[in-house]
């Protein structure tokens, strides 16, 4: 394969991508800028209304899931009102995140957690949906969905660093100064038509969207919810607690940011690797070693009490795994379902990588009761048992093969 064919794969070819892939990567930055924004910051946001370790794993779960549940609301979007929901969505959330300066008690701020959770749902999954959407060539849109992966990336090694950068100035005040990038999106998906119009939308007829339990039956789908459940016991840990850790074993605030930073410059660079191996024929291996490699976060964290390199360590390899299952997965969600389902396999894969954070109040429970060793090796012993149920998934069947319609 030519140096030119691989740059292609990844989207560095300005003449290969579409106009209005280029709109929805620029607008999709912007949004996974704010959600990872968001992500890394309950915790800190969390210690400055005066919360504890529970009061802050209850915050992180809340916003997760009300992020989870947007997959019932776009459920029963078509694809031809994304663009729609999309303006509406970051509208929404451009003049909700400006709030948390004037809230107070922890009912306000909980409140507002689970709207803005609802909301990055919906701007997150119809990004994520629009993407393979813009093309009706199915190499095209392989091509497409690659350079949507490899740019919308950068936001998450950009946003905890900018963050740890310019934390002097207020965490609640960050949330208002970064609520402007929903605004800034707004007129590259106003921009979504005529010419630059999705291309690949619902079959003529059809509803566009399909039953739930429908997904379960393709089995890489299967493979990568499994990968999903294991890995995201560690990372939601380390959003939701890393300042507390980190506290704990003595560093400050903007280095916990910048070690956050770090951990996804190892995501983007796994995604880089999986988009130049693309197209992949057997994604198996890339799952087990997802999960694999999030064992082994899992036992690093456990170890971090012991010392402060096993913390640095946890957060070095913690994000390749999400590099893998995230990249795969969103692969699987939109190119092994037929058209009609492809919105219903995106929002729902999204959400349920986002199940796990239910257990952030437990977590952070434990850690005021037996303390953060015992509690983090307790969740290592649980993420080994999703390591395990991922091994035992059966091969996929060589002989059979999703049709795509």
């Amino acid at each position: 394969m030519s140096q030119q064919s691989r740059w292609r794969k990844i989207g560095l070819d300005f003449g290969v991508i579409s106009g209005a892939e280029w709109l929805i990567i620029v607008a999709a930055f912007l949004g996974r800028y704010l959600l990872q924004f968001y992500q890394t910051s309950i915790g800190y946001l969390g210690s400055t209304f005066g919360m504890n370790s529970f009061e802050i794993g209850i915050g992180f779960a809340l916003f997760t899931l009300a992020f989870a549940a947007s997959a019932f609301i776009m459920h029963r979007i078509r694809p031809s009102q994304l663009r729609t929901a999309e303006i509406i969505a970051l509208t929404l959330l451009g003049a909700t995140m400006p709030l948390y300066i004037v809230v107070k008690g922890y009912a306000e701020v909980y409140t507002l957690m689970i709207i803005d959770g609802l909301i990055t749902g919906v701007v997150m999954d119809s990004f994520m949906t629009m993407s393979g959407m813009a093309s009706i060539d199915q190499a095209r849109r392989q091509v497409e969905q690659a350079a949507f992966s490899f740019w919308v990336a950068l936001a998450l090694i950009v946003a905890p660093f900018t963050t740890g950068y310019l934390l002097g100035l207020g965490i609640k005040t960050l949330f208002a100064l970064f609520a402007i990038m929903a605004f800034i999106a707004i007129p590259f998906v106003v921009a979504l038509r005529g010419r630059y119009a999705l291309k690949y939308v619902e079959a003529k007829g059809h509803g566009g969207h399909t039953s739930i339990s429908s997904l379960f039956r393709n089995l890489e789908f299967n493979w990568a919810v499994i990968a999903a459940l294991a890995y995201t016991i560690p990372f939601f840990i380390i959003f939701s607690f890393s300042y507390e850790i980190g506290s704990a074993l003595g560093f400050t605030a903007s280095e916990v940011y910048y070690l956050l930073a770090a951990m996804f410059v190892g995501d983007v660079l796994t995604r880089l690797v999986v988009r130049l191996k693309s197209p992949i024929t057997n994604r198996r291996p890339y799952m087990i070693a997802a999960v694999t490699i999030a064992l082994l976060a899992s036992v690093f964290l456990a170890l971090s009490m012991v010392s402060w390199i096993f913390f640095i360590l946890a957060l070095l390899i913690a994000g390749i795994p999400d590099g893998l299952t995230w990249t795969l997965g969103l692969q699987i969600a939109n190119t092994s379902f037929k058209r009609e389902e492809i919105a219903t396999s995106t929002s729902f894969f999204s959400s349920i990588m986002m199940i796990m954070s239910a257990l952030m109040p437990l977590v952070g429970y434990m850690f005021s009761v037996v303390g953060e060793t015992y509690t983090l090796t307790v969740f290592a012993g649980i993420t080994a048992v999703f390591f395990v149920w991922e091994l035992l998934l059966r091969p996929i069947n060589k002989n059979k093969e999703v049709k795509v319609q």
